[in-house]
């Protein structure tokens, strides 16, 4: 059985594993970017988006990763949805 993204995202979003609320550790800016590179943006358009030049994105994305704890973009992603921060 093969499984679209929306159910892949929702399977996320609501599997038995309680969600983590590690927002309030992320400042505005940080959550900005973080919501912008989940949503599939890459780090030249989010710069665009927030008027802010790619390595500035980068070191945001890097912080967000380091005080969330995690490895990857991918990491990034699932933290995003299981905390509600892109839409389905």
């Amino acid at each position: 059985m093969r499984v679209g993204a929306k159910e892949f995202i929702n399977y996320l979003r609501y599997q038995d594993k309680e969600l983590v609320e590690e927002q309030p550790r992320l400042t505005k800016t940080q959550r900005e970017v973080l919501q912008l590179l989940a949503e599939g943006k890459i780090m030249k358009e989010v710069g665009a988006i927030l008027n802010m030049t790619t390595r500035t994105v980068a070191f945001h994305k890097y912080k967000i990763m380091a005080v969330l704890g995690v490895k990857s973009s991918a990491d990034l992603v699932r933290y995003a949805v299981r905390n509600h921060m892109i839409a389905a």
